[in-house]
C-alpha cells in the first residue's frame, strides 16, 4: 500500500470522525464543502480535464436544487426518485449546452455558458407558480429509503457520502479509456481525431457528466439550507465555482474540495476582519496563484517531494571523492 493511498484512508477516517468534535455551524459548512466540491469535481472534469470552459455552472448547480425541491415537495416524489429527476434533466441540459462547445472555444465558449446561467435564472425567477420566484421555495428533509436525514449529523453524513461516491467514480472513469480519450482531446484535438476519438460525442458526454455533477450538488445545498430562492444562484455562484477550481487545482480530484474549501471557510475566519474581510480574502487568493500556480494541491504535492527528498538518504560518492575527515 502506497503512502498515498494511507493518507487518503486516514483522511477519509478523520471526516467520518469530524461530528465528534465539530456541530452546529461548524457542521453545516462542512456539509457545504462537500455539496460544493461535487459541483468544483464537475466543472474541473469540464476544465481540468477537458480543457473547456464555463461560467454557467451555477445554472445546473440550480436546476438541481429545484427540480429536487419541486419533486419531493411538489409532487411527493421520493427523495431518490426526485435526486435521480434533477439529475436526468441536468444531464440532458447539460448535452443542449454543449453542442456549442463543439464549434466554440475559449472566450466564446466562456460568454455562451454565461448566457445559459444567467438564462435559468431568470426563467427560475419568472416560474413563480412552481419554483416561487422572488419568493422563493421551501425544502423538505430528504429521506433515503426511509431513512430520514433531519439533523445536521444525518445531513453531513448524507453530504459525505455522496461526495466520496462522486469522487470514486470520477477517478474510475478518469482512469480508464474515456478519461484517456478526454485527455488526448484536450492536449491535441486534431491528432485525437486522427486515432478515431469522436470529439463531438465526447465533449458533449463531458458537459453532460459535468451536469450531473453540479445538479449532484445542487440537490445537496438544497436540503443543507431548507429554502432556496434565485438569489442562491447567480453569475456569482459561478465565478465561485471557477475559483474553487483554479485555486484547489486544475484536473485534481481532491484539489477540487480543497478549493471549496477554501472558498467556504476563508470568508468564515476573516469575519472579524469587518470591512476589510473581502480584500483580505482576495490577497488569499492572489497569494495562492503565485505561491503555487498549480493551486492547493499542487502546492501539497511540491511539499510532500520536498519532505521526501530530505528524508532520502544520500548514496556516498565514490572514495577519491570524499572529503577527508
Amino acid at each position: 500500500m502506497t503512502s498515498r493511498r494511507i493518507l487518503m484512508g486516514l483522511a477519509v477516517l478523520a471526516t467520518i470522525g469530524v461530528p465528534a468534535v465539530a456541530g452546529g455551524y461548524w457542521l453545516y459548512l462542512l456539509s457545504s464543502i462537500c455539496a460544493y466540491g461535487i459541483a468544483a469535481m464537475g466543472l474541473n472534469l469540464l476544465m481540468g480535464n477537458a480543457g473547456l470552459v464555463s461560467l454557467g455552472h451555477a445554472g445546473f448547480f440550480a436546476i438541481g436544487a429545484y427540480a429536487t425541491a419541486v419533486a419531493v415537495g411538489v409532487y411527493k416524489l421520493p427523495y431518490e426518485m426526485g435526486v435521480v429527476a434533477a439529475v436526468a434533466i441536468s444531464a440532458a441540459v447539460g448535452a443542449l449546452v454543449g453542442l456549442p462547445a463543439v464549434r466554440l472555444k475559449g472566450l466564446y465558449l466562456a460568454i455562451a455558458t454565461l448566457a445559459f446561467g444567467i438564462c435559468i435564472e431568470r426563467v427560475l425567477y419568472q416560474m413563480k407558480d412552481i419554483t416561487g420566484g422572488p419568493f422563493g421555495l421551501p425544502v423538505e428533509p430528504p429521506s433515503l429509503f426511509g431513512f430520514a436525514f433531519d439533523n445536521e449529523v444525518r445531513l453531513y453524513y448524507l453530504c459525505l457520502g455522496a461526495a466520496l461516491l462522486g469522487a470514486l467514480v470520477l477517478a474510475n472513469i478518469m482512469s480508464r479509456r474515456p478519461g484517456r480519450m478526454i485527455i488526448a482531446l484536450r492536449d491535441n484535438e486534431i491528432a485525437a481525431t486522427s486515432f478515431g476519438i469522436p470529439s463531438v460525442r465526447m465533449k458533449v458526454s463531458v458537459f453532460a457528466l459535468s451536469a450531473v455533477y453540479a445538479a449532484a450538488g445542487g440537490a445537496l445545498y438544497a436540503a443543507l439550507v431548507t429554502f432556496i430562492s434565485t438569489e442562491h444562484f447567480t453569475v456569482w455562484l459561478s465565478i465561485s465555482f471557477v475559483a474553487m477550481v483554479v485555486v484547489g487545482g486544475l484536473g485534481s480530484i481532491a484539489g477540487s474540495f480543497l478549493g471549496a474549501a477554501f472558498v467556504v471557510l476563508l470568508p468564515e475566519l476573516l469575519r472579524g476582519a469587518g470591512d476589510y474581510q473581502q480584500l483580505v480574502y482576495g490577497v488569499a487568493m492572489i497569494v495562492v496563484f503565485i505561491a503555487w500556480p498549480s493551486g492547493l494541491m499542487g502546492g501539497l504535492l511540491a511539499l510532500r517531494r520536498a519532505v521526501r527528498r530530505e528524508a532520502a538518504p544520500t548514496a556516498p560518492g565514490p572514495a577519491f571523492m570524499r572529503l577527508p575527515p
